[in-house]
């Protein structure tokens, strides 16, 4: 029968597993992980480095192998150049400080020159240049870049979260530009994780969502944009993309149901 020494004993036995094992980190799986700092050649005299260029070249220094896809209607004017990534001192990001919609800048979210980010939505130094929507209309430019995730492997995953930096900024205060993050499933359905109807001074910031995992089986992470006709320039500004597969820390739930049966037997002595 059990004393309240041995009882002790047990708990402390249980507290010393727990703290050795399930209260540390549980073991994830992470399905994708950029934040574009293993792409090269990246300089102040060659600053803009297309998608289509790293991966015709050096495709290892990108994950989830990205497929950058356009289309235009119209006179609308995307190319594979508006695919890119640049220092964090690069003109698109500009150093004005507090976030202003219209000043052909991300406002130095981005940070310092060392840091590289993704710009999906224009190939030229700022929010000014090419491509656009066109002027035409009906025309207009769509923009997709998607990251394939790893299949998971994990045993008994609970949940998938997701997490990224964005910007999403135009060149005028009137741009109703559409800029949109999704999770495709295998099954080709999508969640959306993240819509813009129009950029504006809070279309800025860090995503970051936990989803239930056993409702689906998640294939890729799909970010795109589309400029209208006649609206202006507008460009998304991406960084810290991170979709990892996480499990349930059962074995903390197991010590709960263990430390109230001995709290039940202690009560009964």
């Amino acid at each position: 029968m059990l004393n309240n020494k041995n009882i002790a004993a047990l708990i402390a036995t249980a507290s010393l597993s727990v703290s050795g094992s399930a209260l540390a980190a549980p073991i994830q799986q992470v399905l994708l992980s950029e934040d574009f700092q293993g792409v090269s050649g990246v300089t102040t005299a060659n600053p803009v480095r297309t998608i289509a260029n790293i991966l015709a070249n050096n495709p290892t220094e990108l994950s989830g192998s990205p497929l950058a896809t356009f289309s235009n209607t119209g006179n609308g004017n995307a190319s594979q150049a508006a695919f890119n990534v640049r220092a964090g001192n690069n003109a698109i990001d500009g150093n004005s400080g507090t976030p202003t919609l219209g000043n052909t800048t991300f406002d130095n979210f981005f940070g310092a020159a060392a840091n590289q980010f993704l710009v999906i939505g224009d190939e030229g130094g700022n929010l000014g240049g090419a491509p656009n929507g066109g002027t035409n209309a009906t025309a207009s430019s769509t923009m997709s870049l998607r990251f394939t995730l790893d299949a998971v492997t994990l045993a008994q995953p609970k949940l998938l979260t997701i997490s990224f930096d964005y910007v999403f900024d135009a060149n005028n205060t009137a741009n109703n530009d559409t800029f949109v993050a999704e999770l495709i499933l295998t099954d080709n359905s999508i969640i959306n994780l993240l819509s813009f109807a129009a950029p504006s001074v809070t279309t800025r910031g860090t995503f970051d969502v936990s989803l239930a995992y056993p409702t689906f089986d998640a294939g890729y992470i799909n970010f795109y944009l589309v400029e209208g006709s006649g609206n202006g320039s507008s460009a998304v500004g991406l960084d810290n993309i991170r979709v990892t597969a996480v499990p349930e820390p059962g074995a903390l739930a197991l010590l709960g149901i263990g430390l109230f049966g001995l709290g039940v037997l202690r009560r009964r002595g």
